[in-house]
């Protein structure tokens, strides 16, 4: 079989940062700047990033580092930033702050959480627009934050691409269905951009466009009533559409690298250096990934004793809707019988409340057959479905709990989990990509892991690959536990005792050391596996000691990370400005 091997390793990188939180955010954190102290040949790994494709958390991350390295920063002010924003910034507290104050709402923005999310990372994150990622040439040739839209039930792009003139830079703005004109998106503001991508639902609201996205200096996003160009059928899509989180239909923003790699394949000029020299114009893919392709079982929930209220049903409302109803009309009539005027008022205040409790319960003992008629609910089913009406809530409460359960179940891990394997299997089913790919994932080095890939190790990794310290498994397993939240509590960012560390340096820890065991097993298993013996060896007596020179300062990287897993985070801790 035809070996597909990079003729030139490490020279032109794509990078995904997948969604995720705040648990993403951080972890690619660590990744970045991990690669920015790798160095392949004159420049570091991170400088060799042509392709940034991110999807909800990650955008934070990818968003903060395109506009840093835009205005000529380096990734030590990134890190700051992001670092400060993440521990220092009360989000929800905030965004909760900004939609309740109601007198103070001047957004032209609708009242919702995700716009006043957005107003919070506007304030206290970044207060770019789009326009400023096309103010300045840097290492990054294609730059794509991915979200959503409700109309077509596809990605919705917000992208910028080095050379939009040629064949394959039909990068369009937004999908091909509904899209908006080049100028216009150059108004977005990155704020909003971030709020789009991150916006996951059940926790949000859609965040409209353009209706959301337009501010005080947005005279084309003002003037856009569809899409700028025709969908398949040759209609314009009426704005506004929904938009929300990138990774409902994919959470590691592959897509979007597939195609912006065909575009660099038609790179000409003084972009040329960066086209295709070979069967790909990129030399290794690094998909960053904070979900997990493991779930738990479904656990049906058993049915509770029939007892206190779980034995009423609807029928019981209607009882005792009836018993209400009869006891006051027995003060009724006391209180005509009553000759004194404050015994009479008694017994007619005691008499309303009785009414007013009868009518409640005559309401509740009907409210299911009202929802049925509200939905517009079918005759036919409606006879049948009477029977619903005899049943205990105790075994409603089983019904209701196994549903949920099932659909959120089913929502946040059948479903995502079979996307993510759909969108792996676009690059790992490729022969022309399968040998240049890296899966960066937080789950990797923890001790659960960590045994199942020894005893499936066919091709022996070095010794100090197999056996990770106990400390370094430990953090890993720590990152790997923090559920996907826009926050961190106090206890997860306390530092305790027996050098117990935040989960934010956890999680950045993890980022820098499992991309650096990744990338050491990648030249191991992949550029020196037996598969490509044959092509490695023919590769140029330079370029296979600049491999060597390479794995050599990650092996020694990898043996600090073993004794210590924070020994490069407390170095960037350290760059954090006040």
């Amino acid at each position: 079989m035809k070996s597909y091997l990079p003729v030139a390793p490490f020279e032109n990188l794509a990078l995904s940062l997948s969604g995720g939180g705040y648990r993403a955010a951080a972890f690619h954190l660590g990744l970045l700047t991990y690669l920015s102290s790798a160095r392949w040949k004159d420049k570091s790994l991170l400088e060799r990033v042509r392709i940034l494709s991110t999807v909800s958390g990650g955008t934070f991350t990818g968003v903060c580092y395109a506009t840093t390295i835009t205005e000529g920063k380096t990734i030590e002010d990134c890190y700051s930033r992001m670092y400060r924003f993440m521990s220092e910034v009360d989000l929800i507290g905030e965004g909760l702050g900004k939609l309740s104050a109601f007198r103070e709402w001047n957004s032209p923005k609708g009242r919702s959480l995700i716009n006043a999310f957005s107003l919070v990372y506007f304030e206290k994150f970044d207060e770019n627009t789009f326009s400023s990622l096309f103010n300045h040439d840097t290492h990054l040739k294609e730059i794509i934050f991915n979200a959503t839209e409700f109309s077509y039930g596809l990605p919705f792009r917000f992208q910028r691409t080095a050379q939009p003139e040629r064949k394959f830079s039909t990068a369009y703005l937004g999908n091909r269905q509904v899209n908006m004109p080049p100028e216009a998106v150059r108004e977005i503001r990155l704020a909003d951009i971030m709020a789009a991508s991150s916006c996951f639902p059940m926790g949000f609201e859609p965040i409209n466009f353009p209706d959301d996205f337009r501010h005080d200096q947005s005279p084309l996003l003002d003037l856009l009533e569809e899409s700028y160009g025709e969908d398949q059928w040759g209609n314009k899509c009426k704005f506004p559409v929904g938009l929300m989180d990138g990774g409902i239909v994919d959470n590691q923003g592959i897509d979007s690298v597939i195609w912006a790699e065909q575009r660099m394949q038609e790179y000409k000029g003084s972009l040329a250096q960066f086209a295709s020299r070979d069967v790909k114009a990129i030399d290794l893919y690094l998909i960053s990934d904070v979900s997990s392709p493991f779930m738990d079982s479904y656990v049906k929930t058993e049915e509770k004793p029939v007892n206190k209220w779980r034995k009423w049903s609807f029928r019981t409302f209607l009882k005792a809707g009836i018993g209400f109803f009869a006891a006051g009309a027995l003060f009724v009539v006391l209180a005509c019988l009553l000759e004194r005027s404050f015994w009479t008022f008694v017994t007619g205040f005691f008499a309303s409340l009785l009414f007013l409790m009868s009518g409640l319960s005559f309401f509740l003992s009907n409210i299911f057959n009202w929802l049925l008629k509200k939905f517009s609910v079918p005759d036919f089913f409606m006879k049948r479905l009477g029977h619903f009406t005899r049943l205990k809530f105790g075994v409603y409460e089983t019904l209701i709990m196994n549903r949920i359960s099932s659909v959120q179940s089913m929502v946040s891990d059948v479903f995502m989990k079979q996307v993510r394997r759909q969108e792996y299997g676009r690059v790992y089913n490729d022969r022309m990509w399968n040998p240049r790919l890296i899966m960066n994932a937080i789950y990797e080095l923890t001790p659960e892991q960590t045994i199942i890939r020894n005893e499936n190790d066919k091709e022996r990794l070095s010794t100090e690959l197999k056996n990770p310290s106990p400390a370094l498994m430990r953090t890993a397993e720590r990152a790997k536990s923090m559920g996907t939240t826009l926050w961190f509590t106090p206890d997860e960012l306390a530092e305790g005792e027996e050098k117990k560390r935040s989960m934010l340096d956890t999680l950045i820890a993890c980022g820098q050391f499992t991309v650096c065991f990744n990338l050491l097993n990648y030249i191991e298993k992949v550029l020196r596996g037996k598969e490509n013996r044959e092509v490695y060896e023919n590769y140029p007596p330079e370029l296979k000691t600049a491999i060597q020179d390479l794995y050599t300062r990650l092996l020694s990287d990898w043996q600090k990370f073993n004794e210590d897993p924070f020994w490069m985070a407390d170095v960037f801790r350290q760059t954090i400005k006040p």
